[in-house]
């Protein structure tokens, strides 16, 4: 009995000591590039919304304000106009107008 007790044991302490030895991390070629992959996205992303921010905040002929403001009137967008534009706010006031005229006609 003692030796199927020391057989036991010394099996069991050798499987479990072979979990614990660390493996090496080997990264391929496929994984660096993913690496880079991501990166780049990332970076397109922000150079995207950095882009976005810039040309709301730009300056804008008259005539679009008020077109962009009688579409978000129309469409029921909410009240945008960062570059405080009177044209876009008579633009905006003739597109609710003629989105009430369309459901009044419905």
């Amino acid at each position: 009995m003692k030796s199927f007790s020391l057989v036991t044991l010394t099996a069991c302490f050798t499987l479990s000591s072979l979990t614990f030895y660390p493996t090496v991390a080997r990264a391929s070629w496929g994984d660096f590039f993913l690496g880079v992959g991501a990166a780049v996205g990332v970076g397109a992303i922000v150079n995207s919304t950095q882009r976005q921010e810039a040309q709301r905040y730009a300056p804008a002929p008259p005539q679009e304000e008020y077109y962009r403001g009688v579409q978000d009137g129309m469409n029921g967008a909410k009240y945008d106009n960062p570059r405080n534009s009177p044209q876009y706010d008579q633009g905006y006031e003739v597109g609710v107008q003629r989105r009430q005229q369309q459901q009044n006609n419905y």
